[in-house]
């Protein structure tokens, strides 16, 4: 497909479930898997597919949430966390934090509020899956775990379910992941807020120019930017800490070498 040459690549996020109609076409009979599925309508990436009669998995660790999907919703749902075959089997922690939760405890954005610390039971996607019976291919793959998306792609093999369009969170503080999704056969076609879209190697969809240049601009001359205000989130966020802990006559932090 010949895109115009001004044709963008990165969008608002509002825009998304209308960028996902157009890719789809429409259809009503398509099969979904969302990781790190959390509210079952707010902020879903399949709930409006899913009113549509597109059946599918959704996948959420915390026991409220997935309860509250069980009552919500009609896809089958999996309590548990997706990672890489080494963590498939344990009970692991998670930092519970909101639409922030997580099992990287180390994870940290700003605005981040973390709770308390859970143990979940890990699964790999590919089990998940195995069990649910998925089709081939899977229509639509949305992961959105809060920087643990790498060990869920170790944990699903792509040329077996072959997913048309995997939607999946990316802040870009590096290139890792675009890496990965690139040397198992996928594509960058496009980003939508925090959501960076791949498509298999050998679709016919392409970005225009200036959609190249977008991406330019965001995942290599924007990563050291992005990597500086992170840096200084944390260090304001630390600063806060100690200051309450002063303020309080708590016991203040050891001061790092």
């Amino acid at each position: 497909m010949t895109l115009q040459f001004m044709e963008p690549a990165i969008f608002p996020a509002k825009v998304e479930p209308e960028l996902k109609d157009e890719f789809f076409g429409g259809v009503s009979n398509g099969y979904f898997v969302d990781v790190g599925a959390n509210e079952p309508e707010e902020g879903s990436q399949t709930w409006h597919l899913e009113k549509r009669g597109w059946r599918g998995i959704l996948v959420e660790p915390q026991p409220p949430l997935g309860q509250k999907l069980k009552e919500r919703r009609s896809a089958a749902v999996f309590a548990c966390a997706c990672s890489s075959p080494q963590n498939a089997g344990k009970m692991l922690p998670f930092q519970v934090a909101g639409i922030f939760s997580s099992l990287n405890l180390d994870f940290f954005v700003a605005d981040m509020r973390k709770g308390a610390v859970i143990e979940v039971p890990v699964r790999t996607l590919d089990d998940i899956l195995e069990e649910a019976n998925a089709p081939v291919p899977i229509d639509l793959l949305a992961i959105d775990v809060e920087s643990h998306e790498v060990d869920v792609l170790n944990g699903l093999t792509l040329t077996r379910w072959q997913p048309r369009l995997i939607v999946i969170e990316d802040i870009v503080l590096n290139r890792r992941l675009h890496q990965l999704l690139q040397s198992r056969g996928y594509k960058w076609l496009r980003r939508a807020g925090f959501n960076s879209w791949y498509v298999p190697a050998t679709s016919p969809l392409s970005v225009s120019p200036w959609g190249q240049l977008q991406f330019f601009r965001k995942y290599y001359l924007g990563t050291p930017i992005r990597n500086m205000r992170e840096f200084k989130r944390r260090k304001r966020k630390q600063l806060k800490v100690w200051l309450g802990r002063n303020e309080s006559g708590g016991p203040q932090p050891r001061a790092s070498s």
